[in-house]
């Protein structure tokens, strides 16, 4: 094990060559990111004030229309709320929605609205929620809107009940009410402001400054119906140097790197050991998988897909993250859900993928590939090119700017494949759902999967949805138009005496609601 690590090493060392060089092209070069940075007062001076580093920055502030996750990760929970809260152990408590009620058929939610105030200081009632659930069923994000899918009805049963009618029973939608499809916003407010410069929301946060390429500023928020937060102000840094971001931490100017995802991990464990700081690792929130674009004529074939599968070897591949990753073939967020195994249908077997390749004619096979030059998906592709190529496939590499990548490539499908980190739980990836590959941009549907799909979500059995969920990402693996690689636990690194911060990321967000420093 030691001897894989250590060779692990060596090779990000030889890709980080490349990721500056990529980096480079796309104009983010280090001196860039440095000359981002504002050295800020001292600590002594900024006591009520948390100075932390985001490694990406959103194409905008629009959360109806951008699913980056570097929009959700400084205002989830901070600026906006949800009806309900999902909790790090699973259990779901009252937020907005401050009680409710279901029937005992399962299909009607009622919901007491809490008196709270947005930050433009109107009153959140009804009226407001009915309008947010409404926006965000006709989303075209999968995260506002697959969970809608099932609703029959939205209604303001008084200025302060609302009432959702489902379709059928539906043992995740509670839960998806504290993740985006909760998301709620005061009536009117995508006609009425300019969404993708500017936050309103019900958060202990008020959305203050912003300030493009450098930083966000959050204001503690005086009428916040909760528990009022240690912290006075919040100042995001956006910091996609690493290397920048670290020394910042070490030198004082930063409070805390909310993210290591790339250059910067061989220094974690160094951190790790150092008494004047402490490294949290996030727990599995996400998955990194590569996808394939369902209309390319070689990829109806399902040899080639599972081709491809067959040549990926996980563990050489998590040597990226440092170790700090597990392997798996199974499309689970979280990580920890209980329906997870260690299923895999297509194991590394270079042997089997060329087998599979000459079998249905495909020895020749070249493949596009946009990959974000941001992160760990520099150091990703070049692992994954050299595993396609050791089997006889040319892989077309192109680097992209993320904003770019996400227009080109996510949204509009121009690729042949891709791959992505990502926290969309499987009900997410139908048809009716948007997701790669089996919507969204490219229209395939797999009525194996739709079906399952159809039925899943519907057992409110504990013991009978578990074994549901199961056999939907087990058919989903088996399909191989998606290749799940590995459930990263992204570092965090931060000053020894800040507390408060989760191991567990709700919706990929760093809350600081309970953050503060001790002794």
């Amino acid at each position: 094990m030691k001897l894989f690590q250590q060779t692990g090493r060596r090779g990000r060392r030889r890709l980080g060559v490349t990721l500056v060089a990529a980096l480079a092209v796309a104009g983010w070069t280090g001196g860039t990111a440095t000359a981002r940075v504002q050295r800020p007062a001292s600590t002594a001076d900024r006591s009520k004030t948390l100075i932390a580093t985001l490694p990406q920055e959103p194409a905008s502030w629009n959360y109806w229309e951008v699913g980056a996750n570097a929009l959700r990760v400084p205002t989830f929970y901070n600026v906006q709320e949800t009806l309900v809260e999902d909790k790090p152990d699973g259990s779901i408590v009252p937020m907005l929605a401050e009680s409710w009620t279901i029937s005992d058929d399962g299909l009607t939610y009622t919901f007491k609205i809490r008196t709270a105030k947005f930050h433009d200081g109107s009153d959140l009632d009804s009226a407001d929620v009915v309008y947010s659930m409404k926006k965000n069923a006709e989303s075209p994000l999968s995260k506002l809107s697959a969970p809608h899918q099932n609703v029959a009805s939205v209604t303001a049963v008084d200025a302060r009940t609302v009432q959702i009618v489902l379709k059928q029973p539906s043992a995740s939608f509670l839960k998806e009410l504290g993740n985006s499809a909760g998301y709620v916003v005061p009536d009117k407010f995508l006609e009425e402001h300019d969404a993708k410069k500017e936050m309103i929301g019900t958060g202990p946060y008020v959305f203050s400054d912003y300030k493009p390429d450098t930083s966000l500023t959050l204001k503690r928020f005086d009428g916040y119906w909760g528990t009022k937060p240690f912290f006075e102000t919040i100042d995001w840094r956006f910091v996609d140097d690493e290397t920048a971001a670290l020394n910042g931490l070490l030198a004082g100017e930063y409070d805390f790197v909310t993210s290591v995802l790339a250059e910067g991990i061989e220094r974690v464990a160094t951190f790790s050991k150092d008494t004047k700081f402490k490294v949290l690792f996030e727990s599995a929130g996400e998955v990194s998988y590569l996808w394939l674009n369902t209309t390319k004529k070689e990829f109806q074939d399902q040899r080639v897909r599972q081709a491809i599968a067959h040549a990926i070897n996980r563990d050489e591949a998590i040597a990226v993250y440092d170790g700090y990753a597990d392997p798996t073939c199974l499309m689970v967020v979280p990580y920890a859900e209980p329906y997870n195994s260690d299923y895999c249908p297509y194991t590394y077997d270079p042997e089997k993928s060329k087998a599979l390749l000459k079998e249905a004619g495909y020895e020749n096979l070249e493949i596009d590939y946009p990959f974000a030059n941001v992160a760990s998906h520099p150091f990703t592709m070049e692992v994954l090119t050299q595993q396609l190529g050791a089997v006889g496939i040319k892989v077309k590499s192109r680097s992209q700017e993320l904003t770019t990548w996400l227009d080109k490539t996510w949204a509009q499908g121009d690729y042949g494949m891709s791959e992505i980190r990502d926290s969309a739980n499987i009900l997410q990836y139908g048809c009716k759902g948007g997701r790669e590959p089996l919507g969204k941009s490219h229209p395939l549907c797999v009525k194996e999967f739709e079906d399952k799909l159809a039925v899943a979500d519907s057992n409110t059995d504990p013991q009978k949805y578990q074994a549901a969920m199961s056999d939907l990402v087990k058919t989903f693996a088996d399909l191989a138009w998606v290749t799940v690689i590995s459930a990263p636990k992204v570092p965090q690194i931060m000053r020894a005496n800040l507390d408060g911060i989760q191991e567990v990321r709700i919706n990929n967000a760093v809350d600081v609601r309970s953050a503060h420093w001790t002794g």
